[in-house]
Order: structure tokens, then sequence, then C-alpha cells
């Protein structure tokens, strides 16, 4: 018997990020890190990921490079602390939508050779981890986080598998670019 639906294949793509200035990067990072420990889960970096898709290093650097010199730092507004059954948005910082960074995520796009359907919905992850809906739901109530407009002064480029659903693959990515922005 054949199944339904053909299983979605795991492949390698390309993230790029926005890493939040030093007075958010120090508040966040441990934040991420106790809930990683408290949760036994994986510790990442604070990030809010503008694009994702498939490419190599001489093109993601490329791209990369062009966009850190044209692009001045940016500010994103949070909106609300908040949790879903995806993986990767377990419990999330949402931001207000921003021109600015939809503007970069889109030359991200635009400059791709092979362009990825890509949705940017700005957010920070705080937890990587598949867990109950009260327990997510608790942690939102309960969690302090930073208030006020986060600055993001550097991009970063991660190359990860697709899609994003265990502790492994978090702990295999691999750093391809990382530059401040500087326009």
């Amino acid at each position: 018997m054949r199944p339904l639906r053909e299983p979605h294949q795991a492949h390698t793509e390309y993230s790029y990020w926005l890493l939040p200035a030093t007075p958010f990067r120090v508040k966040l990072r441990p934040l991420i890190e106790k809930l990683a420990v408290d949760y036994d889960a994986v510790a990442f970096e604070p990030h809010v990921t503008l694009y994702c898709g498939k490419s190599n290093d001489h093109e993601a650097n490329d791209i990369a490079k062009r966009i850190s010199t044209m692009c001045a730092p940016i500010k994103l507004i949070p909106s609300s602390l908040n949790h879903t059954k995806s993986y990767t948005k377990t419990l999330y910082i949402h931001f207000h939508k921003s021109e600015e960074a939809r503007a970069v995520s889109e030359a991200i796009k635009c400059n791709s050779l092979s362009p990825s359907d890509y949705v940017f919905d700005p957010h920070l992850s705080l937890l990587y981890k598949h867990m109950e809906s009260n327990e997510q739901a608790r942690l939102c109530h309960e969690l302090e986080v930073p208030r006020g407009a986060y600055e993001f002064d550097r991009l970063k480029i991660i190359e990860t598998e697709i899609p994003l659903a265990r502790a492994a693959q978090i702990r295999s990515w691999r750093t391809v670019f990382e530059h401040p922005l500087q326009g």
C-alpha cells in the first residue's frame, strides 16, 4: 500500500539572520540558555530570520556582503509573546511589521538565483522544543522579556537542514557569514 502523502525530504538551506545589538543580545542569550536547560532543549543564538532558501557559500557571501554594506541597523518593535505547535516557533517574541526589514528580506530573495517561497514574519524564537500547549501558554503568561525597540546590528548566514525539527539539526548549524550592518 502506498502512503497517502510523500514524506517531506530534508535538504540544506541558507538562513539569513538579523542579530540583536549588545543590550538585547546580553539579555536574550541567557534567557534562551535557561529555557534550553529547563526544558532539555538546545540553546541557540538569538536572531530574526530574514530569509531562508537554497544557495551555496559563494552566492550567500556575495548577497550578504552587499546587504551588510548597504543596510543600517534595523529596529523592530515587539508586539507579543506567542507560541505555536511548530518546532521553530515553540515560544517566540513576535514583532510588528517593519518595512525596512521586509525590504531587506525581499532584496535577499530577489538576488537569489533560486528564490524560495519564504514568507518573512518577524519573530525571535526563545525555545525550540515539542511541548504541550498548556505549558507554552503558561510560559507566555509568566516569562519576562526585554521591552522597547530591539535594535539589530549584524547579519549572519547559517547553513541548516530543513525542515528543522530536531535538536541534532541545531547542533549542526554552520556559520557561512557574519558581519555588522554598516549602511
